[in-house]
């Protein structure tokens, strides 16, 4: 048999969209804090909200997820695969990096301590504590350069994240 045929025969049998309806309130609450996040007016405390939340994915990944709707897929689940392959790429981009922005471990919360900012029109990288302050000193002009660097970072992930959440609670 082609493994086409195998896939139809087992997708009978083998759900994923119960794995997915599972995952549906998990999925909502961080569609829900990611829209939150998107919308704080300070980027720096904003940030490392950000990166506690997607840390917690990163950490679980989605992997099993899509590897369950990989067996039985033959074509119907493409459009929800690319959404879950491109979802678990911006937890990877976003997540932890021992030399990144997001300075964690596996499982360790993250901080204003351990989120760097910077290295961007000469100024240093400096932990989100550093920056916060220095608000009222002479880093005005670093202030803004970095809220600004946060808040693109941010608004690169949250806004395409938002998007696939959404698909998957209407899959779920």
């Amino acid at each position: 048999m082609g493994i086409k045929i195998v896939k139809m025969i087992k997708s009978v049998f083998v759900k994923p969209e119960k794995k997915l309806s599972a995952l549906k309130p998990e999925i909502k609450q961080l569609r829900s804090t990611l829209q939150e996040i998107s919308k704080s007016q300070d980027s720096l405390t904003g940030i490392v909200r950000f990166f506690n939340t997607v840390s917690e994915w990163h950490d679980r990944g989605i992997n099993d997820l899509i590897v369950a709707f990989e067996s039985v897929n033959y074509g119907q689940y493409d459009r929800m695969l690319n959404e879950l392959r491109i979802l678990q790429e911006h937890f990877e981009s976003a997540g932890r990096s021992q030399f990144g922005w997001n300075r964690t471990k596996q499982g360790e919360t993250v901080t204003e301590n351990n989120v760097f900012l910077g290295n961007i029109y000469g100024l240093l990288t400096k932990p989100v504590s550093f920056w916060k302050e220095k608000r009222e000193e002479e880093y005005a002009f670093g202030i803004d350069i970095v809220s600004k660097q946060a808040k693109e970072f941010m608004d690169s992930h949250t806004g395409p994240m938002i998007i696939i959440l959404k698909n998957l609670e209407i899959a779920a």
